[in-house]
């Protein structure tokens, strides 16, 4: 199935200025699974937008751009799994999945919790192949 290859953007979020704290996705074979993106500079911990709308493009945007660095794409997404903050962005969140991850549309899953950033409000993992 091949070995494990950690995807990291940009230097990722590091402590203390040594090694990174987590990979943005780990490529084991054919298969890609990305931590959890939020709105969020990793550099400063900052919530890069204020609104639902916002937050999900930024996020959503992240993560077809960590699959493109790991050698997938979003027609490849197989499952996404969603956090929201707040119950009632859920018809947006809706909206935002049907115009943005192409058809068929993966598998999801949605809880509604608390996140860790004040003013955070979605956080997105995924899971997809390797195309050949």
């Amino acid at each position: 199935m091949g070995r494990r290859e950690s995807i990291i953007r940009g230097g990722g979020t590091r402590l203390g200025g040594g090694e990174a704290q987590m990979s943005d996705a780990i490529r084991h074979g054919d298969l890609v699974l990305l931590s959890g993106r939020a709105a969020v500079n990793p550099a400063t911990g900052e919530v890069l937008a204020e609104d639902f709308e916002g937050q999900a493009a930024i996020v959503i945007d992240d993560v077809f751009a960590v699959l493109a660095d790991a050698g997938s794409s979003p027609q490849d997404i197989l499952r996404v799994e969603c956090w929201l903050a707040d119950r009632s962005d859920f018809a947006a969140w809706n909206r935002v999945f049907v115009d943005r991850f192409p058809s068929p549309r993966p598998a999801r899953t949605t809880l509604i919790t608390g996140l860790p950033l004040p003013g955070l409000l979605i956080e997105i993992q995924v899971t997809a192949a390797v195309s050949s």
